[in-house]
């Protein structure tokens, strides 16, 4: 059985669930996509920041 944590958007304060996490890692929020990054774990709730993310310039 897998652990899981909640986290809250920082942009759009959606609260999710997802399979545990380490400081760290990104995720994408599942409700606004934004790329965030895990800062610290306490106890299950996770602390989240945005981070910016450079996208591939596909010569378009």
């Amino acid at each position: 059985m897998s652990t899981t944590v909640t986290g809250e958007c920082p942009e759009c304060e959606f609260t999710f669930t997802a399979a545990e996490l380490g400081v760290g890692e990104t995720l994408a929020c599942p409700e606004c996509a934004l790329t965030l990054q895990v800062r610290a774990v306490d106890g299950g709730a996770l602390a989240l920041e945005a981070v910016e993310t450079e996208l591939p310039d596909w010569g378009e």
